[in-house]
């Protein structure tokens, strides 16, 4: 028996959500952490043991993910065309720019970042928002691997049995300012603080 690129895609996909449901889990602990009763040192231990493993997952995510859209890629040769096919990668794209923003933001703020309420509701949202992108992906796949999906249980199929294909000249100059929103943000806006624990 031969090993295919479908067997390898559904290993890398296992493996990216596999990691982001962790990094998911302990990003909403982060933010909820001060609502729970127990003492303020178990809350520090907790607080110290679900930040390292939110950015952990996260970042093996970040790793894993590129790999697990290429091997997509080369998986669904028999359905290029397919506006689900489109769609899965605009998801996967979303998923992968949200976690980039939690990593990115984590390392540049510090484990402080949970200590402040509002910065600490917008990571643990942004790890939300990344984990919905990759389950719509996922399901998206199911859909055209199998013809069934995680969201069938809903009485409602998101929005993804249509596509709008941009040109190659629209999808070149989103790219490019993009990447120069990216460079702004970086160089020339205010530098961001590390906030420490205590």
């Amino acid at each position: 028996m031969m090993f295919g690129a479908e067997t390898f895609h559904v290993a890398m996909a296992e493996i990216v959500v596999g990691t982001m449901v962790l990094a998911t889990v302990c990003a909403v602990g982060c933010a909820s952490i001060r609502y729970i009763p127990v003492s303020e040192d178990r809350r520090e231990s907790l607080m110290i043991t679900m930040d390292k493993a939110s950015i952990a997952g996260a970042s093996m995510a970040l790793f894993f993910m590129p790999i697990a859209i290429l091997s997509g890629n080369l998986a669904a040769d028999s359905v290029v065309g397919n506006a689900l096919l489109y769609n899965k990668f605009v998801y996967s794209g979303l998923a992968l720019g949200f976690w980039a923003a939690f990593v990115v933001g984590r390392i540049r703020m510090g484990p402080g970042i949970w200590e402040v309420r509002n910065l600490s509701l917008l990571q643990s949202v942004t790890a939300v928002m990344a984990f919905l992108m990759t389950t719509m992906a996922s399901s998206i796949g199911g859909k055209l691997v199998r013809g069934e999906s995680l969201f069938d249980v809903l009485p409602i199929w998101f929005p993804s049995d249509s596509a709008v294909v941009l040109p190659i000249w629209a999808s070149a100059a989103l790219l490019v300012i993009g990447l120069a929103a990216s460079l702004v943000v970086f160089k020339l806006g205010p530098r961001a603080e590390r906030i420490s624990l205590d």
